[in-house]
Order: C-alpha cells, then structure tokens, then sequence
C-alpha cells in the first residue's frame, strides 16, 4: 500500500475519513493528525491509482506520505535525522517513485519545499526548508530548484513532536474548485460545504434545501454528491439569491441513467416562513447566520428559535438537517423547544481562525 494523506479545515478530519471509507474500499485508516488550528491531517493506506484521490471532496490537499516520525527529540539533531532520511531512507525514495508514477514528467521536474512548524523547537522554520533542498539536491541532482509553482511540492511538518513529509497531489483546484459567477463574501468554503453535504447521507430520491443559501455553495455540493430528485435554495436577501441562480444556471449535467437532472430552483423567500409544504423535505443543510453576520446577539436569539421550528415542520419525519453554527448553547436550546428534532452528533470545526460546530439532526 501507498502511505498517503488528506489534508482538510481543522475538525473536517474525521468527516474526510467518512467519505474516503465510502469512495474508496481500498483504503485504509491509519491514524489523524493535527496542525494546531491550520489543517486537520487523516492518514491512510491506499492500494489503487493515485488520480482517483483527486475525485475527494472533504479534502483540500492530498498527499503521498514520503516521511512519518512519531516521536521526535525536539533537538538539533532532528535536523541530522530529516536529512539523512530525504537523502538515503528507503520510505522516502519508495514514496518518490510512487509520485512519479503518478506524476509522468517527461523530464527531470522542477521543485519546491513547503515547510510549517508548530511548536518550540531549537532550529527555524527556514532551516527545515534549507535541510531538505539541500539532501534533495545530492539525491536528485537532476531536479530543478524553483521559488514557486514547482512540480514536486515537498511539505514539511513539524506539529510538536511529529514529524510529516508528503508530496502533495493536488492542486489549489481541489480547494477551489467552483468557478461561480458571483462571489459573496464570507463563503463557505467547498470542502467544508462537501462535508455537510456528506452527513446528510445523500439518496437519490432525496428533496434537498439550503434555506440560506447565499450563493449557492451546499447546493453546488450536494449536485456534484450525485442525483437528486429536487434541489431547493433560497436567501431572503434578492442579491444573494440572485447569485445562487447566477452560479447555478447552466450547470445542469445528464447523469448516468440517461435522464437530465432537475434544475435547483432558487428563490428569494423568508427563512422563518417557507414556501413549502409541511413534512415535504428529506435533507437539509444550511450555514446558519451568527454574531455578526446579523448585527447583534438579541438578533440572533429571534432568529434561531424560529427557524428551527420552520424546520421541523418541513422536515419528513426521519428526515435529517446537517446545521453549521458557532451559536453551541443556543442551537442545543432551540433544537430542545421542538419535541420531533434530535441532535444526533456534531464535529468542532475551525474556519478562518474561528470555530463552529456541524450538528446532525434528525426528525423522530
């Protein structure tokens, strides 16, 4: 098996896992990891073509691991280690190999290091960066070093006392992958929105709705997640409703069974009053609006329990609502008010320096 790594928004890890464990049978769990508040790390083994990891969603890099030290000695002398790992270690050279396979260049490639360090240690970020170009260059000393956009990326991490080197796979594609017509500020970001999408345990025969859908990041999702037979979207705010058609006009692809999907039908409606019939959807997914997205704490106390009731009453029993909030005592509150709502789990989720909490719920 390949060693190999997905990189993801700190908390998403073990959603990542989720839909690596669905997408691909072939791989195998290892362990997770974590860079303070930058990534959450899923390791794996892996026994299939390298390009298909490129089809995750959850993730915003991909990796082949080359170097994994669980335990270092916060001394000069992990540097040695480093060093004569990248320039002799067979792990290393077996992870080169594998990359290249994958990779095909027609010439010796051109490279760069990535180096991130997290925690006290007695050498600089500067110096792991220096260690490994320098045993690169004696054990391939037909690669090209450049200071951008290189073909081979070696990222270096030190998370406290770990260390992990990868080759990085993807692109920034896999992390921003939607090219939508309009852009609002305060997105989600796509990996994210694919691992809401992921706890709604998508179907077919699902009716979806994001009822503050913004520009249309969940419903671009839960699309790409595969058939469904209706996709609904709306914001109470024209402009942003307006860009959720714009992003989503045109997109309607043929799927495999041969009928043409159903485009999503975006409205502008009110959150707290939908235009939809009582126990009418199977899965909802939404980014609810919090501090201050809405100006004031008393704002979002009127909004929250009423929204959560308008949910209830439009979710099929056993239908099930994947919620992103860092509003932790008040979304427990509301869901409490409303007798059919359960939260069956959440994942703690850092964006942009701030943490959420994604909670699953379902009707009873």
């Amino acid at each position: 098996m390949t060693q190999c790594y997905a990189q993801t928004m700190p908390g998403v890890e073990k959603i990542a896992w989720l839909e690596i464990r669905d997408r691909l049978p072939q791989a195998r769990f290892e362990e997770y990891l974590f860079a303070k508040e930058k990534n959450g790390i899923v390791v794996f083994g892996y026994d299939a073509s390298l390009d298909t990891l490129l089809q995750l969603r959850t993730t915003e890099d991909v990796f082949v691991q080359a170097l994994y030290v669980p335990k270092l000695q916060r001394s000069r002398r992990d540097l040695q280690l480093l060093a004569q790992q990248v320039e002799k270690g067979e792990p290393f050279g077996r992870a080169v190999n594998d990359f290249m396979r994958f990779l095909k260049p027609s010439k010796p490639p051109t490279y760069r290091v990535i180096s991130r360090l997290y925690g006290k240690h007695p050498y600089k970020r500067g110096e792991l960066n220096h260690t490994v170009a320098r045993s690169l260059q004696k054990r391939y000393p037909r690669w090209m070093p450049v200071a951008d956009g290189g073909q081979v990326e070696i990222w270096v991490n030190v998370l406290g006392s770990q260390l992990l080197v990868g080759l990085r796979l993807s692109d920034r594609t896999m992390r921003h992958r939607h090219q939508k017509k309009v852009e609002l500020p305060a997105s989600l970001r796509p990996s994210v929105a694919a691992a809401m999408i992921t706890l709604t345990q998508p179907q077919p025969e699902d009716v979806f709705a994001d009822p503050m859908c913004g520009s249309g990041t969940l419903l671009l999702e839960r699309r790409a997640f595969g058939p469904a037979q209706q996709l609904l979207g709306g914001d109470i705010i024209p402009e942003r409703a307006d860009a959720a058609q714009q992003n989503l006009l045109g997109r309607s692809r043929k799927p495999r069974h041969g009928k043409r999907a159903q485009p999503p039908q975006i409205m502008q409606w009110d959150a707290l009053r939908l235009p939809l019939a009582t126990h009418s959807i199977d899965k909802l997914a939404t980014n609810l609006p919090f501090g201050k997205q809405l100006g004031s704490p008393e704002e979002v106390k009127r909004l929250y329990p009423a929204f959560f009731a308008e949910m209830a009453r439009v979710l099929q029993e056993n239908g099930r609502a994947v919620i992103l909030s860092s509003e932790f005592d008040l979304v427990k509150e509301c869901v409490r008010q409303q007798p059919t709502l359960q939260i069956i789990t959440g994942y703690s989720i850092a964006i942009l320096g701030k943490w959420g909490r994604i909670y699953i719920i379902e009707k009873s």
